[in-house]
């Protein structure tokens, strides 16, 4: 049995690597070139474009992270005994915009809620503390969807605030088709 710290570190873990997974189809990996090597500048573009591209991955997998570790602490806090904070008052503390702050605060008790599930199952890895958590796959499943479900409401309220942003109602609709697809495959994995 995995004491409460390690479950956190196991769910987190996983979280990371669905952030991975989800960054992967955002950012366009660089390709080497047939003709990098005929015209060096080309393969020193590459590398700059790489590296470029390594940022910007391991920055997407901060910024996707930040929401998960929020709600896995208030999960953890919870669990330990400690009062959960008001959801309501941190979303107006932290500077969101009105119309945001509602499909935050049910998208942040929704992870709390399913990191909570978690936390008080009994196992030793991820695909453990999902089955001993939700029992079958169905139980699971109306989980995953509703998460995807709170997660595609909060974006939708985002997505007016960042209409000057080029390219961010793609990216919006490549994350959110990518990361129902890939909880859609997990549940599949741990309930074969």
């Amino acid at each position: 049995m995995k004491e409460p710290v390690q479950k956190k570190e196991i769910i987190l873990q996983n979280e990371l690597s669905f952030a991975n997974a989800i960054g992967a189809a955002v950012f366009e990996k660089p390709r080497v070139s047939f003709w990098m090597v005929f015209i060096p500048i080309l393969f020193l573009y590459f590398i700059w474009r790489m590296q470029r591209f390594k940022k910007d991955r391991m920055k997407f997998n901060e910024e996707f992270m930040i929401t998960r570790r929020l709600a896995m602490n208030v999960a953890a806090e919870t669990l330990a005994g400690e009062v959960r904070p008001d959801m309501d008052e941190m979303a107006r503390n932290s500077g969101l915009p009105d119309p945001l702050q509602k499909p935050y605060v049910s998208w942040v008790k929704a992870l709390v809620d399913y990191y909570l599930d978690l936390l008080t199952a009994e196992g030793d890895n991820f695909e453990s503390l999902v089955r001993a958590a939700y029992g079958n796959r169905a139980g699971y499943l109306l989980t995953i969807d509703r998460l995807s479900t709170v997660e595609k409401e909060f974006y939708s309220a985002l997505k007016p605030h960042l209409e000057a942003t080029e390219g961010a109602a793609d990216i919006i609709a490549v994350i959110e088709s990518q990361s129902k697809l890939l909880r859609r495959e997990l549940a599949e994995q741990i309930y074969r």
